[in-house]
């Protein structure tokens, strides 16, 4: 029998909801994938820089979940700092726009690189509090209306407000208009900031609290011990050929955003359609996963790898063809895309708990994570190096044949569920 929520859990889940929904509206407007790069671009940044920047956040990524996350754990009382997060994501947008104002190409290059660093750092640090904090507060069914209100009321949010702001401003100069989304972006964090407050939690003592942080510290010897014994497991090795190539796969919306900032970062309605579309993709995606997720976690990543691959294929045909000049076709391919790395995302972390044994479950997400993110790291950075050298397209193009590959892989390694359960 389910247990009944808590009435401190009743109280929290409208907080939680509301800020859910404010951050993701500010996740969109400041999308580091999408609006940053465009603003890149449109500063003409060198395009490997531009490409690059994947690579700095998902090192700063690394890092937070390799040193960080054990510290976060032992951590009891998290709203303070899911709020501070939420500030310093704000302040990071706004020191890199506020550098980027000066127009010195140099400095705003170096304010770019730092501040992807930080909210790679900060970005995973949240998320690790975020899941710890709705592990504890909320129930199941709790935690899934609200990943759904985020989705679907945090993308009509972003969807209405860029629009808006897309008139108001759409006479004005590629620099305005992207501040201007930026700015909402910023003012959207610190809502959210001030809504986690708001949060009922539970009174901890201050001499338990410092015993578990010290518990919670780990040498980097033990961790790159517990990532290598997980070699040893057969499962983790099968998990894992089907997982790599799943990187490429993700890679997906940050160069599609990039290829669509190379054509129409000037264009007066360039970042809102990539907006829109992106926002539209996140909404579209939560009702059509979950019904082929009750199924088959199988049938959506199958799917997901091949709408990536095909939409590839449509963009490239048409880039090499010199017929890409229209911004729906990028924001279609973005939209796209979005709908299908959110699919993948979502049915790899179920297929994840499906077969990794209970006992091993923490140690074989901590390694996989950190395996994967050195992965992204790596192959962001050449394909940045491939983008300046040549153009952005050829990136695409590797994406494309990985995700082929990924789909067979898929196909090949993750079961049915009639068949885990038989297995299990």
């Amino acid at each position: 029998m389910a247990e009944k929520p808590t009435g401190s859990a009743r109280r929290n889940v409208p907080v939680l909801a509301s800020q859910g929904i404010l951050s993701q509206v500010a996740w969109t407007l400041g999308s580091p994938s999408i609006v940053l790069p465009f603003l890149a671009v449109s500063l003409e940044l060198p395009m490997f820089l531009a490409g690059a920047l994947v690579s700095i956040r998902m090192t700063g990524s690394m890092i937070s979940d390799i040193f960080l996350a054990h510290p976060i754990a032992a951590q009891t009382r998290k709203k303070r700092g899911i709020a501070l997060t939420e500030l310093g994501l704000g302040g990071c947008l706004l020191m890199a726009l506020a550098i980027a104002s000066t127009g010195s190409v140099t400095l705003t290059a170096i304010a770019f690189v730092v501040a992807f660093f930080l909210i790679g750092l900060i970005e995973e640090s949240q998320s690790l509090m975020l899941s710890d904090l709705f592990g504890d507060q909320l129930k199941s069914k709790s935690r899934m209306i609200i990943r759904y209100l985020q989705l679907g009321a945090g993308g009509l949010g972003a969807i209405g407000l860029v629009l808006l702001i897309h008139e108001v401003t759409k006479e004005d100069p590629p620099f305005s208009r992207h501040s201007a989304v930026i700015a909402a972006s910023v003012v959207f964090f610190l809502f959210s900031a001030l809504c986690i407050l708001g949060m009922a939690e539970a009174r901890t003592d201050p001499a338990s609290e410092e015993k578990s942080q010290h518990a919670g510290r780990r040498s980097l010897r033990s961790i790159v011990s517990g990532i290598t014994d997980m070699f040893a497991e057969h499962w983790f090795r099968r998990y894992l050929v089907m997982r790599l190539p799943l990187v490429v796969v993700s890679l997906s919306v940050p160069f599609f955003a990039l290829i669509a900032a190379e054509a129409h970062h000037a264009s007066a309605k360039g970042l809102t359609a990539m907006i829109v579309s992106s926002a539209s993709g996140y909404l579209v995606s939560a009702p059509l996963w979950q019904a082929v997720n009750l199924k088959s976690h199988r049938a959506v990543m199958v799917a997901g790898n091949l709408m990536v691959a095909t939409t590839g294929i449509v963009l490239l045909a048409f880039h090499y063809a010199h017929i890409d000049h229209e911004v729906h076709l990028h924001a279609i391919a973005l939209f796209v895309v979005s709908v299908a790395t959110t699919g993948i995302s979502s049915a790899r972390k179920l297929y994840f708990l499906d077969v990794a044994p209970k006992e091993q479950r923490i140690q074989g997400a901590a390694a996989i994570k950190s395996i994967c993110r050195l992965t992204a790291v790596a192959l962001s950075a050449m394909l940045a190096a491939v983008a300046h050298m040549h153009e952005v397209a050829l990136a695409i193009v590797f994406i494309v044949l990985v995700s082929i590959w990924a789909t067979f892989a898929c196909y090949r390694i993750v079961q049915p569920p009639n068949v885990g359960k038989s297995q299990a």
